[in-house]
């Protein structure tokens, strides 16, 4: 059985970050875009979008990865048996093309021989994690920005932004779900991370909002975790973000306007506030890991999502013991998307899947003839 794990835009273009009609926001920005090819039960490539549009984080539908991905395996459009889509995080743009079956209807004419299957941002983000931990079960966590849109038991459409599971052999459970939008809200690690960030780098490089693109704020929770090391968190004097009660965080500055263009803000120095950023994101980290009841608590974690990405915050985990083991699967954020569901998938149909010990290099090798081309082509 030959299956696809997909992400990426479907019938609108998945780098525009907003548009404003009506004073709205909406959000039609996706990254991560790229395929994973599962034949047989064996993985044989995952390939990212940006790799070969050069364009980064590109968010469009991944045409170029699935060409090369398909040549590469001798395979046409017509030898796919399953396609695998995971939705973006937060977009009603994907959401509403989903439900009028617009999606189904693209990939079918994709792939014309294909079952169309969908899987839901965290899930393919725990799948990930689990299935390559090794581990016969674990907690899971997975944590970021946003995810994509689920249908409540209160008859409304609500964004999850972390998700708390249990895996044991090959089921994932789901334990616990934070959402934007039940009361008391809640707003994610991933948001608040990127929204102090961006304040920490504008004052680190002096730059204006027009500067501030959607690409660039996409790196600056990487950067603003290295600048942490050259602060001093105690120089910060903000509201803690969160108020921790009953094994919830709730947001306790939701109320704050925030805006990277408050004149306090700019003050701050920006190794300082990177700092005192990376301690609150650790903080309560922690505290809401230490805290998980004794009776789903397991001596091995799996974390997924963008937030897995904060290499600092996970050491903490075992250093602070909360965790006898620690997993983070290779692309733990949504360019790992695709791959998580098309494992998942794969576990599902066939009665064996080999995953190589390698998956960190899944990509197309290149040969001599394909140095040459692109020598000759970049030649000045």
């Amino acid at each position: 059985m030959n299956i696809l794990g997909i992400n990426g835009a479907i019938g609108w273009d998945g780098n525009i970050h907003r548009i404003f009609s009506d004073g709205s926001i909406i959000n039609l920005r996706i990254h991560g875009s790229g395929v994973t090819l599962m034949m047989d039960g064996e993985l044989k490539n995952a390939l990212h979008e940006e790799r070969f549009s050069r364009i980064k984080n590109d968010g469009n539908y991944p045409r170029l990865s699935i060409e090369k991905i398909l040549e590469y395996n001798g395979l046409t459009k017509y030898d796919i048996d399953l396609v695998v889509y995971v939705c973006g995080p937060e977009n009603m743009m994907q959401l509403g093309l989903k439900t009028a079956g617009y999606i189904d209807e693209k990939l079918q004419e994709y792939f014309p021989n294909s079952q169309v299957e969908f899987l839901s941002h965290h899930l393919a983000h725990a799948a990930a994690t689990f299935y390559t931990s090794g581990f016969d079960e674990a907690n899971i966590l997975t944590f970021d920005g946003a995810g994509d849109s689920e249908f409540h038991q209160t008859g409304r459409w609500l964004v999850p932004h972390l998700k708390f599971l249990q895996g044991k052999d090959l089921t994932l459970t789901e334990l616990y779900t934070e959402y934007y939008s039940v009361p008391p809200m809640y707003e994610s690690f991933g948001h608040l991370y990127n929204k102090y960030s961006l304040i920490a780098y504008k004052n680190k490089m002096n730059l204006s909002k027009e500067m501030c693109t959607p690409p660039l704020i996409e790196r600056l929770p990487g950067k603003v975790m290295g600048m942490a090391a050259f602060g001093d968190r105690h120089k910060i004097d903000l509201p803690e973000w969160f108020n921790f009660d009953k094994g919830s965080l709730q947001n306790s500055s939701a109320e704050q306007k925030l805006s990277e263009d408050d004149e306090e803000l700019l003050k701050l120095n920006p190794d300082d506030l990177a700092a005192w950023v990376q301690h609150q994101f650790e903080k309560y980290l922690l505290l809401f890991l230490s805290n998980i009841s004794k009776h789903i608590k397991s001596d091995n974690l799996c974390l997924g999502g963008g937030c897995a990405l904060n290499i600092l915050a996970n050491t903490k985990i075992l250093e602070e013991g909360i965790y006898k083991n620690v997993h983070v699967n290779t692309a733990p954020n949504d360019d790992g998307l695709h791959f998580g569901a098309a494992l998942h998938l794969a576990l599902k149909y066939e009665d064996e899947v080999f995953i190589p010990d390698d998956i960190g290099y899944l990509g197309i090798p290149y040969n001599d003839k394909d140095i040459d081309a692109a020598l000759v082509s970049h030649k000045h």
